[in-house]
């Protein structure tokens, strides 16, 4: 089944207006700037705006050198940050970066980030999350895939990026199937998924 560039559109505004939205440690102004530090980041230029030296170090970093992260680098950004602030800056600069990437793979202009909507973030840790051997606190609830759990600890920005990832890629209970009534067949999108993942050093 295809899906129709306007269907795509609509998907993308609506994580984009999540995102100017108060997420779960970050304002919507602040979540704003790490969007437009991500793409300064993409652009080659060095850092500016009003984040914490941290933050811009998460972003830059995430950006333009994930393959090289390391435990002690997460740690060192957790300390400065806090583990809920510093997931969410992970989860909404991958949001935004992946949504720019398919722009440019189409031929599109990325999209125009929104005004940020005032208010105050959730600043709730989530409960049932715990140590499981990652980097950050995530959910100890097996039954998800990691990709869905990797940013259990900020749960308005996983909405966004689990979102995201149903609609891009698995569609939810699908992942199950075999099948799929695609324009590519499942093996077709596996084999994209998986040289993807491999040029950027997907931890998965």
């Amino acid at each position: 089944m295809l899906v129709d560039h306007q269907t795509i559109a609509a998907l993308q505004g609506r994580l984009l207006t999540e995102l100017a939205a108060p997420g779960d440690w970050w304002d919507g102004a602040s979540r704003r700037a790490i969007m437009e530090e991500a793409r300064v980041a993409a652009a080659g230029l060095a850092a500016r705006g009003p984040l914490p030296a941290a933050a811009v170090e998460v972003i830059h970093r995430v950006v333009n050198d994930s393959g090289q992260l390391t435990r002690a680098w997460a740690d060192d950004q957790i300390d400065a940050l806090g583990d809920g602030p510093y997931a969410e800056i992970v989860g909404v600069t991958a949001i935004v970066t992946a949504l720019d990437v398919f722009a440019r793979a189409i031929g599109d202009h990325p999209l125009d980030l929104l005004a940020p909507v005032d208010g105050s973030p959730a600043a709730e840790r989530p409960d049932g999350v715990g140590d499981v051997g990652a980097w950050i606190a995530m959910t100890e609830e097996k039954a998800l895939a990691n990709v869905s759990r990797a940013l259990s600890l900020v749960p308005r920005t996983n909405a966004t990026w689990r979102a995201l990832v149903t609609e891009s890629y698995s569609r939810g209970p699908q992942m199950l199937e075999l099948t799929w009534e695609r324009a590519l067949t499942r093996p077709q999108i596996e084999l994209v998924a998986a040289q993807i993942s491999k040029l950027q050093e997907c931890f998965y």
